[in-house]
């Protein structure tokens, strides 16, 4: 259900991603929590009944608040009725337990406080677990609409390999360069070997073109991960034998 959550996946994240313990919340949830307390989704298009910001049949519901244990930022709740208690937000947009009708098994609604947008998306939170699918990335607008942090990294951890190729690119010569080799690291170590192809491609761009740019300890660390896939050897060789400046 959830992705591995690398610690470089939290990177220009502001939403909150935590929710007050409450005894009303449904136990299916607590249950999740308590396996794992919150994260991003693997599978996270929901359809709806009219179009949404993200879709003219769908919405994206991209992360799963957990239940605060400490002192972490949680959802704000105050502009909203006493009967929805949100579980997920990215910036105008809310998922939310509604007790409206029931006060003992919530139903889900969503909604878009940017163009006031009130849709009923499942009956419980069960059924809107088990209403959630997969969806190709939509990467066509990325230049012209950026990605929110949210998005970004949701789609760098659920991307398909085409779709990460994309990524990796668009983010290749503006992002901070400790940021674009700490993905690529991740995906060395936890990758598909897909994954790590499209990573050691991005490697070797970032080497033929801003190795002057790159932290040395990090660059260092990912020639030698890389050079530890005995898949990728070959290739390896390939891209290390254009590079004309080594760590």
């Amino acid at each position: 259900m959830f992705t591995i959550h690398p610690q470089i996946a939290d990177s220009g994240l502001t939403d909150p991603r935590f929710i007050h313990p409450n005894a009303k919340l449904p136990a299916s949830y607590v249950t999740l929590c308590q396996q794992t307390n919150g994260g991003f989704l693997q599978r996270f298009r929901l359809p709806t009944s009219e179009p949404t910001s993200d879709g003219l049949d769908h919405v994206e519901c991209h992360y799963i608040a957990g239940l605060a244990t400490e002192h972490q930022s949680v959802i704000d709740c105050s502009d909203f009725p006493a009967y929805l208690i949100p579980f997920s937000q990215h910036q105008t947009q809310y998922f939310a337990f509604d007790y409206q009708q029931n006060p003992t098994n919530p139903s889900i609604r969503y909604i878009d406080t940017e163009v006031d947008q009130w849709l009923t998306v499942a009956d419980s939170f069960e059924i809107f677990l088990a209403q959630l699918g997969t969806k190709a990335i939509d990467l066509s607008g990325i230049d012209e609409f950026p990605l929110t942090p949210l998005q970004r990294n949701h789609y760098l951890l659920v991307a398909q390999p085409s779709e990460l190729t994309t990524l990796l690119e668009h983010y290749e010569s503006d992002s901070p360069k400790d940021w674009f080799l700490s993905w690529l690291q991740f995906f060395v170590q936890h990758g598909t070997l897909a994954q790590q192809k499209c990573a050691l491609a991005a490697f070797n761009t970032q080497q033929l073109y801003f190795r002057r740019q790159l932290p040395p300890t990090l660059a260092t660390d990912l020639q030698h991960a890389f050079k530890q896939l005995p898949a990728l050897a070959t290739l390896y060789d390939q891209y290390a034998a254009k590079w004309s400046f080594t760590y």
